[in-house]
This record gives C-alpha cells, sequence and structure tokens, in this order.
C-alpha cells in the first residue's frame, strides 16, 4: 500500500524534502498512487500499532549532494504549478528551514504522529509524513509523560470543566467571556495588585475604551500600531478603541500644572484594551482581543527613573514569589531600539542607560535583545519558568522619552522653567487574562486557597446532616471565606470525586457524630482527613493560609501538627 511504502522510504529512500517544525520533523514523498479512502483507518491502526518503533538513520554526508539535486528538482516542479491562481509561494511551508537535521545523527526512535496527503495539481502527489525523534526510547517516553501532562493542564480544558470562562463564535474570536468562578480568580489578581499599587504609591484611575483618531495621531499609534487598531468612522470624525492606555494617563497628567515637587506623579489602571491579532495568534487566554492590564504610567523627574524602574523590579520578583517562583526561575532581557520608532538619540541613549544601571544595582543578570524595544522606547521584559519548566513573558518596564514631547508635558523645575517629564510604562502581571492562564496551568487548575473559587465544600454524609452542613457553611461563610454546600443525592464516595475534580482545597464532612458533637471532619483535596475538628480552630487556620496567600494547604497541615 502507499502509506505502508512511503513509511520503508524513511529507511532505504531519499525524501524529497525534510524540515524541523516546533512539534517535531516532517518529510515530503513525491506520491505515485492517489490515497483511497480506506487509507484513513489503515494509516491510523498503522500509527498504532507501529508509530513508536521506528528506527531511522538519517543521511550521512555524503548523500549530501543526492539531497540538494532532490530538491532543485522538486523547485523546478513547483515552479510550473498554477492551480486556482496559486503560485510556489502558497507552498513554501514545504520547503522552509531544510536540511536543519544533524546528518552525522546515528539511529534514532521516532514516533510518527500524522500522515497526510496533498495534490496541489493533477500531476503532482505530495505525501508528508509527520513525526518526533529522539536518541532513545526513555526519552521518547519521557517527552510524550510530558506532553501529556502539558494536555491535562491546557487552561483551556480546564476552563470548561471548572466553569470558569468561554469563548463563543457569535460573540467573536478571540473574546473570553468571564464565568462567576472565573471573575473570582480574575479579581483575586486584581485585589492583589492593588495592595502593589498602594506599595509604589501608584493612584489608580479610569479611562473610556474610545478615543477620537487624533489622540492616537498624536501619540504615534496611528501611524506604528494601526493595523492593530480598530478605527471606525463616527459622523464626520474617525474613533479608535484603544489598545494601550498611556494616552488617557497623559492627559490626566496635563489637567493641573505639575512641579518638580509634585514628581513622582503616578497613575494606574486595570484597563481593558484590544489588539486586532491575527487569528491564528489567537491561543484561549494567553492570546486575545480584548484583555485586561495591570498597566501602570509614572511620570518623572530625570534623577527618579532608575530608582522606579529598581521599585518596580523588586516588587516583580516579589509577585513571582507569591506564586512559588524564584530568581532561578526568573530571566530578563533589555530590548533596544527598534527600526521604527519615534524620538532622538539621545532620548534614547538616557533611556537604555537607566534600565541598565537599574538592572546592574539590582544584580540581575540580563541579556539584551537588539531592535526589539517598543515604538516609544526601550523596554524591559521578565520571563518565568512555571511548573513545567516552560517560559512564559509577563512583566514590562518601559522608559519613554518621547511621549511627554509629543504630548507637550512638562513641570515646572526648582529654577522655575519648564522641563520635560520621563514616562515609565509598567505592566506587573502584564495581561491579568493571559497571567490567569499561566497560573492555572502551572497549578494544574489546583490553585492556592487564596486563589480558588469555592476554598471549602461542606458535605453531609446523609439527608439528616442538611441541616448542620448549612449551619457550619453559613458560619464559614461569616468570616469571608467561599464556601458551598453539596446537598445532592449523590453518594458520598461520587460527592467527594466531584470536589476533588473541582479542585476545592477543604472538604469539611459532617455526619451524625459531628452534628452531636458540634464539630467537624476536614479532608485536604490531597487525600490528608482529621476528625473532631473544632469549627472555629478550623476558621481561624483556614483565614491566616488565606490572608498570608499561602502555597500551602497550611490549615490541614496546621491541624495534623497539633495532634501529633
Amino acid at each position: 500500500m502507499l502509506v505502508e511504502k512511503a513509511i520503508s522510504s524513511f529507511k532505504k529512500v531519499i525524501p524529497i524534502v525534510c524540515g524541523i517544525t516546533d512539534q517535531g520533523f516532517y518529510c515530503d514523498f513525491i506520491a505515485y498512487e492517489w490515497l483511497k479512502e480506506d487509507d484513513a483507518i489503515f494509516i491510523e491502526k498503522w500509527i498504532q500499532e507501529h508509530g513508536s518503533n521506528i528506527t531511522v538513520k538519517f543521511l550521512d554526508s555524503e548523500s549530501e549532494d543526492i539531497l540538494k539535486k532532490e530538491r532543485s528538482k522538486l523547485f523546478e516542479i513547483y515552479g510550473d504549478i498554477k492551480v486556482k491562481g496559486l503560485s510556489v509561494n502558497d507552498y513554501s511551508s514545504l520547503v522552509k528551514g531544510l536540511w536543519n537535521f544533524d546528518l552525522n545523527v546515528q539511529q534514532v526512535v521516532v514516533k510518527i504522529t500524522n500522515i497526510s496527503a496533498h495534490n496541489p495539481s493533477p500531476n503532482i502527489r505530495l505525501l508528508r509524513v509527520s513525526g518526533i525523534a529522539f536518541c532513545s526510547k526513555e526519552e521518547l517516553e519521557s517527552y510524550l509523560n510530558y506532553m501529556d501532562e502539558i494536555v491535562k493542564r491546557d487552561h483551556r480544558i480546564l476552563g470548561r470543566k471548572l466553569d470558569l470562562y468561554s469563548f463563543h463564535e457569535e460573540a467573536g474570536i478571540g473574546l473570553a467571556l468571564f464565568h462567576p468562578k472565573g471573575m473570582i480568580i480574575r479579581q483575586e489578581l486584581i485585589n492583589m495588585m492593588s495592595e502593589v499599587n498602594r506599595n509604589l504609591n501608584y493612584m489608580e484611575v479610569y479611562t473610556p475604551h474610545v478615543y477620537r483618531a487624533e489622540l492616537w495621531k498624536i501619540s504615534g499609534h496611528y501611524e506604528h500600531y494601526r493595523d492593530k487598531m480598530l478605527l471606525f468612522p463616527v459622523k464626520d470624525e474617525e474613533y479608535g478603541v484603544k489598545p494601550m492606555n498611556c494616552p488617557g494617563h497623559i492627559l490626566i497628567y496635563k489637567t493641573s500644572l505639575k512641579s518638580y515637587r509634585d514628581l513622582p506623579f503616578k497613575l494606574s489602571e486595570f484597563g481593558t484594551v484590544y489588539r486586532w491579532e491575527q487569528e491564528g495568534e489567537l491561543y484561549g487566554l494567553l492570546r486575545l482581543r480584548g484583555f485586561t492590564q495591570d498597566d501602570g504610567h509614572a511620570f518623572l523627574r530625570e534623577d527618579q527613573v532608575k530608582d522606579e524602574v529598581k521599585n518596580i523590579l523588586n516588587e516583580v520578583l516579589r509577585i513571582l514569589s507569591v506564586f512559588g517562583f524564584k530568581r532561578d526561575d526568573v530571566r530578563i532581557s533589555l530590548s533596544t531600539r527598534p527600526l521604527h520608532s519615534i524620538g532622538t538619540d539621545e532620548q534614547w541613549s538616557k533611556a537604555e542607560r537607566a534600565l541598565k544601571e537599574a538592572l546592574d544595582e539590582i544584580k540581575m543578570n540580563y541579556e539584551i535583545k537588539e531592535g526589539e524595544g517598543a515604538f516609544y522606547g526601550p523596554k524591559i521584559d521578565v520571563d518565568f519558568r512555571d511548573s513545567l519548566g516552560r517560559w512564559w513573558q509577563c512583566s514590562t518596564i518601559q522608559v519613554d522619552f518621547a511621549l511627554p514631547e509629543r504630548f507637550d508635558l512638562y513641570y515646572i523645575d526648582q529654577d522655575n522653567k519648564p522641563k520635560r517629564p520621563v514616562m515609565v510604562h509598567r505592566a506587573i502581571l502584564g495581561s491579568i487574562e493571559r497571567f490567569m492562564a499561566i497560573i492555572i496551568e502551572n497549578f494544574g487548575g489546583k490553585l492556592p486557597t487564596w486563589l480558588s473559587p469555592i476554598q471549602v465544600i461542606v458535605i453531609p454524609i446523609t439527608n439528616a446532616q442538611n441541616e448542620y452542613a448549612l449551619k457550619v457553611a453559613q458560619l464559614i461563610k461569616s468570616r469571608n471565606i467561599r464556601v458551598t454546600v453539596d446537598l445532592s443525592p449523590d453518594t458520598l464516595g461520587k460527592k467527594i470525586k466531584n470536589s476533588y475534580e473541582q479542585g476545592i482545597p477543604y472538604l469539611i464532612i459532617v455526619g451524625k457524630k459531628e452534628a452531636e458533637s458540634n464539630t467537624i471532619s476536614v479532608r485536604s483535596r490531597g487525600g490528608k482527613e482529621i476528625r473532631n475538628v473544632d469549627i472555629n480552630k478550623f476558621i481561624e487556620l483556614i483565614t491566616e493560609e488565606i490572608t498570608t496567600r499561602s502555597l500551602t494547604l497550611h490549615a490541614m497541615d496546621s491541624l495534623i501538627g497539633n495532634i501529633s
């Protein structure tokens, strides 16, 4: 059969095209038979039976000349393709990144992940075999286990399972709707960042979602960011939905005359912005068209910039530690002036120097990313590594000399003359939604108690304890702890199982003995259990756990420690 012939080609036939993608490798073959409908069943069965047991010896260096000739032939064939108006560029995915394999690699273990056919013209039949390859079976199995874990933690799946948020085609792609439980997580993150604002002396404000296009022309977004903006006419004027919060904060700064004594002047906003990202780039909460930033802008004298950047960086490290990320889990990059930018050479030089000095003084290692700054200023980006070893970008700090000039901002200095302030843009979580997705995946849906939508569930063993269960829940609720009661007709075992699946940190089981002694049995989602617990003692311990934003189930550990 065709598939069988194609797979055997790994061992004894030179592939026409092969390359590496983010998901593994692919090999393309010129096919001489059409795929039949029954082949799909055969392919699926064949992969299941043999997909993990193929060994491949990649071509050695002596075969490279032959390979190049075959590739040239393919280019010649593609050059003549004119089907439905398509040209050679439409097939570029088949010839990008060719020959990235190490030609000296010895035998490897391969798992075929996909086999597909493509018939670009009546005379050309292509077969693509995709897969992953490792030097040993153990490495392959380790990778497959890792990928299984990623799938289990996928925030899109957990979002549905835990009833946190949803996406709807009729609402528009890239636009998330947050359900009550998801809103609790979101609000807890916002509450935490409000504390950060108080620590850093940022005053919270609110600005509109839509401005006249004239404002975006002044800021430079109309020219440099227009492809991601939503612009629309209203009567004789053009308006734009905001992709950034900074112009609104700048207008607030301008409402009163500032002296050097008034600086730093700091504003923050949990501002929802909208950016028309390409459809293929959208991915759950990680990449949206509408999202909320914990945005902040400080208007400063030049001599205040470095200290402000240092303070923000220290707060970033502290916030990441709340979620269990240590300094070893953090890496920092400094992005310099891009090709298309606003501002003078001198302004960019001062801004980049301030960021470098701040990083050096807090003794943080960093890498330079040439030409990757924002169009209005250089920036520091902070990445962190999650429990699966994946790196995520969250915090960003940008120094901006350009926007104050474009908006003609000034303050009165000690010499009684007007001077330009410097702006520092900062977002610590970055996007609330993106950070939420990362944290859900990091904890596999089992969030710390302070962040859990439901912190405690009370489960009566029989209907006879329903009244006592409601009484216990009401007492817990009165102490501002999020609690629910399971009065469903399900068995006790099923109620406990459902609670575990929902990631609820604490289960309170009440039966006849608990009702008679006015106590509770406490079980954690990790399976630990302790009986005959005083309800007020439990409330005291879980309140401490929540208040301190503990990463562990501290209340259960304390109860067990007291008994032992």
